[in-house]
């Protein structure tokens, strides 16, 4: 299994990113204004007709629904894509990041930036440039840049260490024991320290980072590695919830949480996550089903184009026309499209599934909505199902519910 290193590495501390703006005193930024941000990303090397995302929430958050911002990009075979990105914004730390297929290695994975007095603090004048690459041999770990760091002579090092999981990604069966094996590496020639180990654990449902299922207390002192040593951690989970029942089949994440390692000056936060995946024991649907099915409510008619549904997942795509709706023009500093904030569910058998948020783009004369793309996982549907019932329960404000039923057999 490939073994992709992700690493959400905090380039600076919170001082040396206010010092970075002029006549800025204070250790946290205020709260109090928004502003309308804009700024323009470059993706590069996006194959034709694969998908990636583009999102942006809070320094360090990992929940799915704490996002400002969030992009559906589908490439058309072009070498470089152009997104103009637009989000209302109060003074704070944020992260703009690229999701996309694991065939890719992500230079940079993001960025981080803070907004203060309804700017983007960018003291060098950065481009956000994402270049997606063939995966390396060996370890080599995906980074953050900071566009809000002050200029630097010679660039900043590299993190003094590697990470691994194994696995990254795991299927199994309802009752087997799932095992998750984090290694660090100190690649410098310095000690470095990992501030509280061994790290917490937590196991939760993939789209729902809050609702804690299992969980290992951390440790509460520091660990010294040092140059050239190898540290690492296992942990198992035997599939049971904190009520001690047997989880149900779907998607999880086991969260290695707040692991930060400094060496000197430097440090560098990050949150190694496995992706895991309980499996119904009778097995999948796996078809493609184009339906074109339209529902009208309060005025707005949404279409439910296709419905995807895989061993591992599924994947919802939609097209509705907002009100007043004109289509944006295309091109480099442009007005860019508007934003559209979906959210859905979709329910068989009796039980009910978050859809989470969609990723959205202009499509003709509207916007496309998509479900379950990327790393935004979806539970499967179990073989047996007879219906599928997808619902988007929010679309901006406009009154909904807008309820499609599929047949399965």
């Amino acid at each position: 299994m490939k073994k992709l290193i992700i690493l959400c590495a905090i380039v600076l501390t919170a001082l040396l990113l206010i010092a970075s703006v002029a006549g800025c005193q204070q250790k946290s930024p205020p709260s109090s204004s928004t502003g309308n941000i804009r700024v323009t990303a470059t993706i590069n090397g996006l194959e034709k007709a694969d998908e990636a995302t583009l999102t942006i929430s809070h320094e360090g958050s990992a929940a799915s629904e704490e996002f400002f911002f969030k992009r559906d990009v589908i490439s058309d075979g072009k070498k470089a894509i152009t997104v103009d990105i637009a989000a209302n914004l109060e003074d704070g730390f944020y992260q703009l990041l690229l999701e996309a297929s694991e065939k890719y290695f992500r230079d940079p994975k993001g960025y981080f930036f803070m907004v203060s007095q309804s700017q983007i603090v960018n003291p060098t004048g950065m481009k956000v440039i994402f270049n997606l690459l063939p995966q390396p041999e060996g370890l080599v770990a995906e980074a953050y840049i900071s566009l809000s760091a002050p200029p630097k002579v010679g660039g900043a090092p590299p993190p003094p260490f590697q990470s691994s999981l194994i696995p990254e990604e795991a299927h199994y069966l309802p009752g087997e024991k799932v095992e998750v094996t984090l290694s660090i590496a100190n690649t410098s020639g310095d000690n470095m320290t990992i501030s509280h180990y061994p790290p917490e654990v937590q196991v939760s449902p993939w789209l729902d980072r809050e609702q804690v299922l299992s969980s290992r207390p951390g440790g509460t002192q520091p660990l010294e590695v040092r140059a050239g040593e190898t540290v690492t951690q296992d942990f198992a989970w035997d599939q049971k919830d904190s009520q001690g029942q047997q989880a149900s089949p779907g998607w999880y994440a086991v969260s290695f949480r707040d692991m930060n390692i400094t060496q000197g000056d430097r440090g560098t936060m990050f949150h190694p996550t496995a992706r895991v995946l309980i499996q119904h024991p009778q097995g999948a649907v796996e078809k493609t089903i184009d339906l074109n099915q339209e529902q009208t409510v309060n005025g707005i008619t949404v279409t439910l184009e296709r419905i995807e549904l895989m061993v591992d997942g599924a994947r919802f795509s939609t097209f509705f026309i907002p009100p007043a709706y004109t289509p944006p023009p295309a091109g480099p500093g442009l007005p860019p499209a508007p934003v559209v904030t979906a959210r859905a569910e979709y329910s068989f058998s009796g039980v009910t599934r978050n859809a989470g948020t969609a990723g959205f783009s202009t499509k003709d004369s509207g916007m496309r909505l998509v479900w379950g793309i990327g790393m935004h996982k979806l539970d499967p549907v179990p073989s047996d199902a007879t219906e599928l019932v997808f619902t988007i329960t929010q679309l901006n404000d406009w009154q909904g519910p807008w309820e499609f039923r599929i047949p399965l057999e």
